[in-house]
């Protein structure tokens, strides 16, 4: 739908995407755009079920509907280029209201990852599949390490999984983070059916593994963290974690479909940062493990933009949009359809 949407409608969308409702001419204001030009726009979004208006003349008010919220696409190099200070943030800490925002906005996608897992499955068989599992790992632990800073190459990734070499010129640590996916990745594949509903002692099972070896305490955190290039800060002290631990780990168990489930781990565990490390690191391995324990093919992540994932990332916790991370996700699920098609078969060894 993003392609018939104008330029206009986006800006008013984004004006409206915190779900408050509003007057034309508070749109106008903060749009700076004509009277009649918004008249044309408000008609035409109310026609395409972007928005709706309740009241009558000068009270009439426009509120987003799921619909438009899903629309709201920002321009994330465009975003990430004022600075922090600068930005007419939304959201500065926490709001569990947003944890809902995730279900019902990828509902069109189904078809399609399904018919692109039967055409997968068409041309694989055992030994393919055997060698889509382990480019799977190497992918993965390279691209997932890389968006964390990580300095290996894929050929180095490669060699290190494949050979235990580890590649000159890189810290102990790098080795270490990669290897601790290859690690958790195996852990996920050996546990696949406990995955359909997650635990906290999972999460923090993954994540443990995860940051193994690198000097970050596991378990929930302590003391408050901040996040680089954003106003955001998370909640601090650990009773409130754990209190909003539950409403995310809630949240996921009670989404029924497999694809927002593991869309809900990939946004909410970054937005609470439970750990003093690791976290995004954790939510992809976790969504991975919602994915295949739900018959679907994971994702290596390996052709996302480093600075996109981070900006879209930024937009959920300040804005409270969802559509920019959610195109995103849909490209790797997508991407993963097509290329690690691997049927759930014990005999199959990470």
């Amino acid at each position: 739908m993003n392609d018939t949407i104008s330029e206009r409608s986006k800006s008013i969308l984004r004006v409206l995407a915190d779900g408050e409702a509003m007057s034309r001419s508070a749109i106008e204001a903060s749009t700076q755009e004509s009277r009649n030009n918004v008249l044309r726009e408000l008609s035409k979004m109310q026609e395409q079920g972007l928005i709706v208006s309740s009241g009558e003349a000068r009270a009439t008010v426009y509120t987003i509907t799921e619909a438009g919220r899903g629309c709201v696409i920002w321009d994330v190099e465009e975003y990430l280029a004022i600075e922090p200070d600068q930005r007419q943030v939304r959201y500065q800490a926490m709001e569990p209201q947003l944890f809902s925002r995730i279900g019902g906005i990828i509902s069109s996608v189904y078809v399609v990852i399904d018919n692109a897992l039967a055409v997968r499955q068409k041309r694989g068989d055992n030994t393919t599949t055997r060698k889509d599992l382990e480019r799977f790992v190497i992918e993965l632990s390279w691209k997932s390490s890389k968006i964390e800073g990580n300095t290996y190459s894929l050929l180095d990734t490669e060699r290190l999984i494949r050979d235990g070499i580890s590649a000159q010129g890189h810290t102990q640590s790098e080795a270490i983070m990669i290897l601790n996916h290859k690690k958790v990745f195996r852990y996920v594949w050996e546990n696949q059916a406990d995955f359909r509903t997650l635990t906290l002692r999972q999460i923090e099972e993954v994540h443990r593994l995860l940051v193994e070896g690198l000097e970050v305490d596991f378990g929930l955190r302590n003391e408050p963290v901040g996040i680089t290039g954003t106003v955001y800060t998370p909640p601090g002290s650990k009773v409130e974690i754990a209190a909003c631990m539950r409403d995310i780990i809630d949240t996921i168990n009670k989404t029924e479909k497999p694809l927002e489930k593991a869309l809900a781990c990939l946004m909410l565990i970054p937005y609470l940062q439970p750990f003093a490390d690791g976290n995004k690191r954790t939510s992809r391995l976790l969504a991975n493990a919602v994915l295949i324990a739900n018959g679907y093919a994971p994702m290596s992540y390996r052709s996302v933009d480093e600075e996109e994932y981070k900006g879209s990332l930024l937009l959920f916790y300040e804005q409270g949009a969802v559509a920019n991370f959610r195109n995103l996700y849909l490209e790797q699920l997508k991407e993963g359809a097509m290329n690690y098609y691997f049927p759930i078969l014990s005999s199959l060894k990470v």
